[in-house]
């Protein structure tokens, strides 16, 4: 079969052949390995592993527009074709860099290019050498110290990090001595993770092998490797996915070295890796939204096998999937009773309709802010209510893209769509049937501020949350505020969790407990147990007066029950049974399909005939469930449509084989201008 002249593009360079342009085997195997599991185009796949060395830098000319060419223009007699790009030279007064040009995908700019240099109408200077390096991202953070280029200080916690045990460090000596990939899954709070992720660096320096850290922020990773550096007493680098600075190279050439970062970090090109860490696991920045959608959790695994590595997953609460991950070796730390707050159950249905605050945690905030003791309130929701409702005909608005309810900003004045963003102006009266009145359904962060501020009036109160923290300035400046006991109440959503632990408070309260478990997602009361541990440690100890207020209107749930109790297999061991009983992962493997494009008739037809070669090639692997399609509810460009197939099957490789034979299928069918086919693999977003 021929292809099409439209597919094949222009070879730019050639890479040199040796040094820093060559991967292992093993990471290009890794790649193969990605493409099969993730059902992904190998293309896709080898791109994850030969950005991290292109550490490109832009030419060091510029082209400017001669007096010769600035006349012509001017005149009107450049002719046409050349006009678009000498207009572009000529409007910028220090002129354009050449790779800017250069490496336009646009053919006839770059033949235009060289048209202009050959009429001296456009002419190449030298440029300054700081002007055209690419920012250096990569940054040892020993040199660094987090005091500089616009790094925050962030000082590392005071107390004395809890010794790791003599069980631990003498696993960790044998899991790396035997030379075979092995999996432990660490279940412990913050400190004992920390200082057992030191040990480990150490004991695998002491043997010659690297390590890669991976954490689902970057901000969390930098707090890491500020902790780490004099724990460890050895460089740590942090890595950036196009990192081109000299101390990166200097790190790949650095034999055992340390690498820290996000989900991209694990394709770092080092050798000899002795162990590969997972910092909160089951965090879901782990997975990679983008095709190839893979998730660096599994990905360690990959690597491991080829490195012949150990793997720690480690966390404060790990996922499902990481407890049924077969053949891992659980490690458990218990946290000390010690240190654990007193926890108070606040039933809602006992209290009056639409209470925020019940009387019990008004009075313990009362007490709080008098002492000073500090006070956070959390709420997983922004904004100021879930959405607006009609009283008298039932009205919602919702996004015209999404079809979901908008919520409401009473801040900013606006209906805003929390999957695409859309934005709407409040309207004044219902368009339905024009009553003059809409109400707020829910409550967010805005509406507990607030009546936080009603309440109390003379005490000082910030608000974290997404919206607070969507600006680098003001972000930096909150967070130096809320890590030095500025504020007397704190209220905020899971970004507080989503970098270093911050000083704990006298009082926690926990407004909507049961909150997150009415999103239609599998994994709702797994992230709801996950978001409840994390809210209960921002409490100080009993003995310190520590306490945590939780409000909820399902008190007997088992992510609620397990908190209360403070057992966390309560909740594990209830929610997968709930798992078995529904067939959803970790008991199977499941597979998020979506078929969109601009025609809707086009779109439902599509994936009517995908679910049908579904049935054809997937059930030939194994048995396996097919549920939809159905409309898809969420993100998506304006004027598309979606429709989205779920997919469960006992056995990936199975699986991923039989989704493949139907995805060719389906793109030879139709062309992918004009309906796109996109396959998600253990999906982590659902709801």
């Amino acid at each position: 079969m021929g292809i099409k002249t439209s597919y094949l593009k222009e070879i730019r360079s050639l890479v040199n052949g040796g040094g820093d342009a060559e991967i292992s085997s093993a990471l290009f195997e890794l790649t193969r390995k990605i493409a099969e599991q993730y059902v992904a185009p190998w293309g896709q796949c080898l791109r994850l592993v030969f950005r991290t060395i292109s550490a490109r830098k832009a030419s060091p000319l510029r082209y400017l527009v001669t007096d010769q060419g600035r006349a012509v223009f001017t005149t009107g007699n450049c002719p046409e074709h050349l006009r678009p790009v000498l207009d572009r030279i000529a409007r910028r007064s220090r002129g354009i860099l050449s790779a800017t040009l250069h490496h336009s995908p646009d053919r006839n700019s770059r033949q235009a290019v060289e048209t202009l240099k050959k009429k001296s109408w456009i002419i190449a200077t030298p440029s300054k050498s700081n002007e055209t390096e690419v920012p250096k991202r990569t940054v040892n953070l020993i040199a660094e110290k987090f005091g500089g280029n616009g790094q925050e200080d962030r000082t590392p916690p005071s107390e004395k990090l809890p010794e790791p045990d003599p069980l631990w460090i003498t696993y960790v000596a044998e899991c790396l001595r035997v030379n075979q990939a092995r999996t432990i899954v660490l279940h412990a709070p913050w400190e004992h993770r920390v200082s057992r992720l030191a040990s480990a660096i150490q004991q695998a320096h002491a043997i010659g092998k690297s390590t890669i850290i991976l954490a689902g922020e970057m901000a969390r990773a930098e707090w890491l490797g500020q902790l780490l550096s004099p724990l460890t007493k050895l460089p740590i680098t942090s890595f950036h996915t196009f990192s081109g600075s000299d101390r990166w190279e200097e790190a790949q050439r650095r034999t055992p070295s340390v690498v820290i970062g996000t989900r991209s970090a694990i394709f770092a090109p080092l050798r000899s890796i002795g162990l590969i860490w997972v910092e909160g696991e089951e965090d879901p920045a782990l997975k990679e939204p983008q095709e190839p959608r893979y998730h660096a959790r599994d990905v360690a695994y990959m690597r491991a096998e080829g490195e012949h590595a150990l793997v720690v997953l480690a966390s404060a609460h790990p996922s499902l999937e990481s407890r049924a991950h077969a053949g891992a070796q659980a490690y458990t730390v218990q946290p000390e009773a010690a240190r654990q707050p007193k926890i108070e159950l606040v039933d809602l249905r006992d209290e009056p309709g639409g209470t925020l605050f019940s009387q019990r945690l008004v009075m313990a905030m009362r007490e709080a802010v008098e002492n000073k003791a500090g006070v956070l309130l959390f709420l997983n929701r922004k904004g100021y209510a879930g959405t607006l409702i009609c009283p008298d005909c039932g009205w919602i608005p919702r996004c015209s893209s999404c079809a979901v309810a908008l919520a409401y900003y009473r801040e900013a004045g606006r209906l805003i769509c929390r999957y695409c963003g859309m934005a709407a102006v409040v309207p004044d009266s219902c368009p339905m049937c024009q009553a003059s009145r809409l109400s707020p359904v829910g409550e967010g962060t805005e509406r507990v501020e607030a009546e936080a501020r009603r309440l109390f009036p003379q005490a000082k109160i910030a608000r974290l949350d997404g919206d607070t923290l969507r600006r680098t300035a003001s972000a930096r400046s909150a967070w130096k505020d809320v890590r030095s006991g500025t504020w007397d109440i704190l209220i905020g959503t899971q970004a507080l969790f989503q970098r270093e632990p911050l000083p704990q408070k006298g009082l926690v309260g926990i407004l909507h407990a049961d909150s997150g478990l009415h999103v239609p997602d599998f994994r709702a009361a797994e992230r709801t147990y996950h978001v409840l541990v994390d809210a209960v440690s921002f409490a100080r100890p009993a003995s310190a007066g520590g306490r945590v207020i939780l409000q909820t209107r399902l008190p007997t749930h088992h992510a609620v029950q397990a908190v209360l109790s403070g057992e966390p297999n309560r909740f594990y061991d209830e929610e997968l049974v709930a798992r078995r009983l529904l067939s959803y992962p970790p008991v199977c493997r499941l597979a998020n399909l979506s078929v969109s494009g601009k025609e809707g008739r086009e779109v439902e037809t599509a994936a009517k005939q995908w679910r049908k070669s579904l049935e054809e090639s997937v059930s030939k692997q194994g048995p396996v469930t097919i549920l939809g399609p159905v409309t898809a509810m969420g993100r998506r460009p304006k004027g598309h449509h979606r429709h989205q197939i779920l997919v469960k099957g006992a056995d990936r490789t199975l699986l991923c084989r039989g989704i493949r034979e139907s995805v060719e299928k389906m793109e030879r069918e139709y062309g992918k201008e004009q309906i796109k086919f996109t396959v998600d693999m253990d999906p982590v977003e659902m709801g």
